[in-house]
């Protein structure tokens, strides 16, 4: 057996609906899904022509789930992710999303060679913007 890709990853939020409407509101990813669960609302968003997807979490009730009933999900609300977006043209992203309203820095060359700036959501989580090199 071999895994063959990574398909979504959870990001935990302090409401699902703020969250769903920045998503696909300021960032343009298209609503995957969004259903309710045995009682809990589960929402997946990503970029439109992107198989990874994002999972937009309500700690309270990924913790109901959880066998550890003490996981401090919150905690987790306005971190860094550890994930990266890419986008094929940096500059411009880095206006669109800016005249959005988005939280985001300005994109600057990496000692490793890439273009990377940090984009926050509603909640200050952070992900990574990773531009194409050859831009500049």
């Amino acid at each position: 057996m071999m895994i063959d890709e990574i398909e979504g990853m959870t990001v935990m939020v302090s409401d699902q609906q703020k969250a769903l409407d920045f998503y696909t509101e300021k960032l343009g990813f298209e609503s995957k899904l969004d259903t309710d669960v045995a009682g809990f609302r589960w929402i997946v968003v990503g970029p439109p022509n992107s198989k990874t997807v994002l999972s937009l979490a309500d700690p309270v009730n990924v913790e109901k789930w959880s066998e550890k009933k003490s996981t401090k999900l919150d905690l987790k609300i306005g971190t860094p992710t550890g994930i990266w977006f890419f986008t094929k043209n940096i500059d411009e992203t880095y206006h669109e999303l800016q005249s959005k309203g988005v939280e985001i820095t300005k994109p600057e060359k990496q000692v490793w060679g890439g273009i990377m700036c940090t984009v926050y959501d509603q909640d200050k989580n952070s992900f990574g913007l990773v531009g194409d090199s050859e831009q500049h």
